[in-house]
Formats: structure tokens, sequence, C-alpha cells
């Protein structure tokens, strides 16, 4: 093992006393800078856990990322999701009090450390201190005004001891030349990276580790880019963005580390958004994490966040990302809409987690809900399903056109009322034909919406709400405007599945009363067929397995399903609450039992499943019944959504038929 020692000096930069700590490893080799380019070891890989820091694992885990809070809220947080810090930005100072803004990622598994700290309002002199009480290293350093130009500092730490030992160094109050300097002659590479001035001069802080060893990257910093420059940068070296710092007068200076061979990764980086949410919505849309968040206010007093992202994908939510490339725009950003994908085991692992708790509109297939609520009260012996039930006709005309009328309670009437079906055929119907005159039926007769969302609540699904008549879009009847903020029903990828996992495992819905037969027979059970769409993904996994045609079919013949799809054609408003802009929704739930082969006899591994696309801009929608209003938007949208909703199994399929 080698030794650590460290080493302390100090010196005079201009009227600033600043100190300055090395920790060299010995024996450590010196490579040499080229301008502000980083060394080129020969060895670079992705890390496999995140002793170093986090910029490059890409190992799944739980992130979080918080803007705008105090030093209480930050440790509250830390504390209630298991997490430790890994970045820390002061966004303000209010009365002497920073706000900050903070990345954290669960400290288990691959990112756990033996230890860990954060402080703010430190000096540079107190922060040599910690560090030497707590035996740590930095991961993360910011120096901040903290009122009449007083340079003060927050900062991350972890514990330098065991296998999260590193070599390291760190600076403040130095200029380029002098950092250029200090990487040439310690063989380090800088993770962190800030500028700050006092009056009008400018300087520097890092925190750099030893490059040698696993931690040995091809690496570049460079200052003073334009976010021009910076795409210049990146695409000259093959590099990805592990760090930003945006100055003052709009510039950044920014590390790169080279993304090619073992430590190639996909990643994305953007500017500019315009809220902590927006951030969040983005990377959990591409299946990744923050690597490092830049938080600033612009020249119009708005704030805003940039970003870097790493991969943190499955390789089956990576598949998945990619069949969904229809969804982005010209430059691989998802702002056309949102899409979802999620695949459980029943009992078991998520195997694809795309996007899957986003809040979203998924149309009828949230009727999987109210189908949920009903079986409950059936369960619990406070309905029956033989009892009369009443709905509403809302329109006149074909069945089609009254089932998929909008519910308006106005007309709901003694001359509309509809007593033809019993409680159970009204939900048979609500499934089936996804008829909104049922689906409102139910909602009539436990009184309201919120019934069904206590059972939401019940059943653990965090990002479900209704609070609109399914049929209806975003219409509301109040206002006469197009109102998704308020009459959005809410749901998620995973909260759809979680549906169908706590109805097969009886975790969400006994078969008291025969509620759960009921539940599965309402569902939309499709028998022992798998589809075209699906018995083709099928026969290519076993052709590529070397199984015959025979068990492919055999194999396809054997597949159950239950479920319910929802589809829209609606609009987002324009600022009179009009439609401004055309948008479809896709979706579909339910359960997919695929058989295995268990000493030659058929078995079963049961998933669960959710999957949408929600609000995708389209400009027309497609008139499958009018040959001359076509939508080629719209139509392809909707296949991609398709192909998309059958590839979700791929993977699972071909490890079902290695059982054969």
């Amino acid at each position: 093992m080698k030794t650590a020692f460290h080493n302390e000096d100090t010196t005079m930069l201009g009227s600033i006393p600043q100190t300055r700590r090395l920790s060299t490893m010995l024996a450590a080799s010196v490579l040499a800078l080229a301008c502000l380019a980083g060394a080129q070891p020969a060895q670079a890989a992705l890390d496999a856990t995140a002793s170093t820091n986090d910029h490059n694992t890409n190992v799944p885990t739980g992130w979080w990322m918080y803007h705008g809070l105090t030093a209480a809220q930050v440790g509250s947080y830390a504390s209630t999701n298991g997490a430790r810090l890994t970045q820390v930005n002061v966004d303000s100072v209010v009365s002497g009090s920073p706000r900050f803004s903070v990345r954290m990622v669960r400290n288990a598994g691959s990112y756990s450390v033996p230890g860990w700290w954060w402080y703010y309002g430190l000096t540079f002199a107190q922060v040599g201190s910690y560090l030497s009480t707590n035996n740590a290293r930095l991961i993360d350093m910011e120096p901040y005004d903290a009122g009449g130009g007083a340079i003060r500092y927050a900062v991350v730490m972890v514990s330098n001891t065991g296998t999260a030992a590193r070599a390291w160094s760190y600076l403040s109050g130095v200029t380029q030349p002098q950092i250029s300097t200090h990487l040439a002659n310690s063989g380090h590479r800088m993770i962190d990276v800030d500028t700050y001035y006092v009056g009008a001069t400018k300087y520097y802080s890092m925190v750099a580790v030893a490059n040698t060893g696993a931690d040995a990257k091809a690496w570049q910093w460079w200052i003073n880019q334009s976010t021009a420059g910076v795409a210049a940068k990146v695409s000259a070296f093959n590099g990805r963005v592990v760090k930003m710092d945006r100055q003052k007068d709009g510039t950044y200076n920014v590390i790169l580390t080279r993304n090619t061979g073992s430590d190639a990764t996909a990643w994305w980086y953007r500017y500019g958004f315009t809220s902590g949410t927006d951030l969040i919505n983005y990377a959990n849309q591409v299946a990744s994490r923050p690597v490092d968040i830049n938080s600033y206010v612009d020249g119009l007093g708005i704030r805003r966040y940039d970003a870097a992202f790493i991969d943190t994908a499955n390789a089956s939510t990576r598949r998945m990302r990619s069949l969904h490339s229809s969804f982005l725009d010209s430059n691989g950003n998802p702002t056309i809409g949102i899409f979802e994908s999620y695949l459980k085991q029943v009992g078991g692992t998520t195997k694809v987690d795309l996007n899957s708790r986003r809040r979203a509109e998924t149309a009828s297939a949230l009727k999987s809900l109210h189908l949920l609520h009903s079986m409950r009260r059936v369960a619990a012996g406070t309905d029956t399903l033989p009892s009369s039930f009443v709905y509403y006709d809302y329109r006149s005309g074909t069945l089609t056109e009254r089932k998929n009328a909008c519910p308006d309670p106005s007309l709901e009437t003694p001359a509309n009322s509809r007593m033809d079906y019993n409680f159970e055929t009204g939900l048979d119907q609500m499934m089936s034909i996804s008829d909104n005159r049922t689906t409102r039926g139910s909602v009539i007769r436990y009184g309201g919406f919120a019934p069904f969302n206590a059972t939401a609540s019940l059943a653990g699904m965090t990002g479900t709400t209704l609070r609109h008549n399914i049929g209806c879009a975003y219409k509301n009847f109040s206002t006469g405007k197009i109102d998704p903020a308020n009459r959005r029903n809410d749901t998620t990828a995973a909260d759809l599945a979680r549906i169908y996992e706590g109805v097969w495992d009886s975790s969400l819905l006994s078969n008291t009363n025969n509620a759960r037969t009921e539940f599965l027979e309402s569902a939309n059970p499709a028998g022992s067929v798998a589809g075209t769409a699906l018995q083709t993904i099928i026969n290519e996994e076993a052709t590529k397995l070397g199984k015959s045609a025979t068990v492919a079919s055999q194999f396809g013949q054997l597949i159950q399903r239950w479920g319910k799809g929802g589809s829209y054609n609606t609009c987002l408003p324009d600022s009179n609450g009009g439609c401004g802009q055309k948008v479809i929704v896709r979706s579909g739930t339910g359960i997919i039992r695929l058989p295995i082969k268990v000493s030659g006899v058929t078995s079963y591994r049961t998933y669960v499943f959710g999957r949408f696309i929600s609000d995708v801009k389209t400009g027309c929608w497609e008139d499958t019944n009018t040959a001359t209003i076509e939508c080629p938007a719209d139509t392809n949208y909707t296949a991609a959504y398709s192909k998309a909703a059958n590839e979700l199994y791929r993977d699972e399929i071909r490890l079902a038929l290695m059982t054969w």
C-alpha cells in the first residue's frame, strides 16, 4: 500500500493570504500538461464506485436535486433519503443565511463512502481545519460572497480513509497559470473548478485527485468558453462534460473526460433550465443522473440551471430509450412530449424503468383505478356486483359516439339516466369498450373523486391524482377553457403497474366475495395468444436462440395478458384557454405472463407494466374514419408508441425462451 503525506504552505496572492493543502502519493508519476489540456493516461474506464467522486459512475442509484433550501432543509432531506451530498451551490444569501442548490446520491452500494460532511460559511483556513479533523478530502468546494466582499466556502468532503483514500489537492485564490503549474507538478486531474471575484479581480478555486491507477482519466479543462466553444472542445476531444462553472459574463469553465473506449457512456448537457423540476424531468426522461448542476441568475433576473448528465439506465431501459427517439427533438432533447416505460416482475426486480414516476395524463388506462376501488368495496362487502347501476348518456348517436363522449355533469338529468346494466356489467363495459359513461357512473356511485384518490394513496400510488372525468381531457366546464393545470388526471407508469401487482399478489385486493377474480375478468383477459406484433418478437428471439418455429408458436400460445389501454386527442391551452397546441396521449397497463420450462414442466413468470406517451405535440390528429383527414405526425408517433409497447417485453421473452 502506498503511503500519503501532507504538505502545507502559505502563499500571499495579492492581499489575500490563502492556505494550500497538498496530499500526494509517494512515488506517484508526474504527467505534463499542454496548455489547459489535462494529462492523457493510457488507462481510462468508468468508475465502478463513486469513492473518488460521482462524475464517472453510471451505476443506477437513487438521486435527488433540490434548490432554494436552507441549511436545515439540506440536512433533513439527506437524512430522509439516506443520502449524501455530492455537490453544493450557494444560490443566494438571505439575511446572512445562504440558500442552497444541492445534489445527493443514496449513500449505499457503489455510492457509499466511509463518512461524509458538508459545511458552509467557512474561511479557507477553516476548510483546512475541518479536513484535518475529519481525515477527509474535498469533492466539491464553492466560494461565495457572504456579504460585504467576505469570501466564504460551502464544501462537501468525504472520508479519505481505507478504500476511499486518494492522493488529492485543492487550491483557492489562485490564477489559471498557477493551477496549470500545480497540475503539471502534481500529476493530478481536476474534479471541481469555480471562479469568484474580490473587487474586480477574478480568482479560481479547484479540487483535484491523482490521475493514476483506477482514477486515471484522459481529461481536459478549459476556461472562458462560450457555449459554442464548449461544444467545439467536447467534439474535438471526444469528451463529455463532468463540470461546468458559469462565470458572471456568461462564459464557462469546463472539465472534460474522454468519452471513448471503456470510459464511453451516453451523456447529455444542457443550459438554461428554468426550474429544478424541469432539470429533474429531463434527467428522468433520458434515464440519467446529473453529475454537475450550475445554478445562477441570468441577465433578466431569472434563476436558471445548467447541468451535465450521465446515463444510468440498465441495458433493457437503455434499449427502450432508443426506441423512443421519435419523441426527441433534432438535438436529442426530450421536448416533444412525455414517454414512460416500466416493467417489473411480480415479487421481483424492476426490469425496465424509463421515466416511470413522472406525473402525466394517461387517458383511459387510469380506469384500472376505478376498477380497483370498486372491487375493494365488493371485497369489503359494502357493495355488490349484481346491484343496480345508474349511468347517463351525454349525447345521441351510435354506441361508439355515446360511450366516447365527455361526461358533462349538467347533462345528468332523469331523461338521460340509464339503468340497463347492473354494476358488474357497467364495470365490464368501462374496461372492455372503455365506456366513459359507466366510468363516470362509478364516480357518481361513490360520491366523487376523493374515494378513488384515497384508494390510490393506500395502494402507494404516490404520483396519482384523479381530478376529472375520463373522456373530457383537459376541459374545464366551469370556465369553458382548456385547463390541464386543474383538470388533468395525473398518474405514472409505475403507479399503473402497481395496481396490477397488488391485485395479482393479493396485497391490494383479496378474493373475498370473488373480488380479485372479478377484477381479472373485467381487465380484458387476452387469453392464450400473443398477438401478431408480439409473436413476431417471439419468433425473432427464438431464431436467435436456435429454437424451432414450433417452439416459438407454442410459446406464443401460452402467453397470458390482462390490461387496459387509453387514448386522447386533446390540446394544450393558448393564453386564452383555447386550443394552442394539439397533442396526443396513448397508454397501456396491465399484466403479462411468460411461459417458462422448469424440469420440462410449463410454469410462468409474471410481470406488470405501465407505458405511455403523453402531451406529444402533433399539430393535427388522424381521423381513421375519414380518408381525406390524415395526420402523418399522429400516425408516426402512434406507430412508434405501439412498436415500443411490444418491445418492452423482448429481453424477458428471450430469457423465458432460454428455458425451453
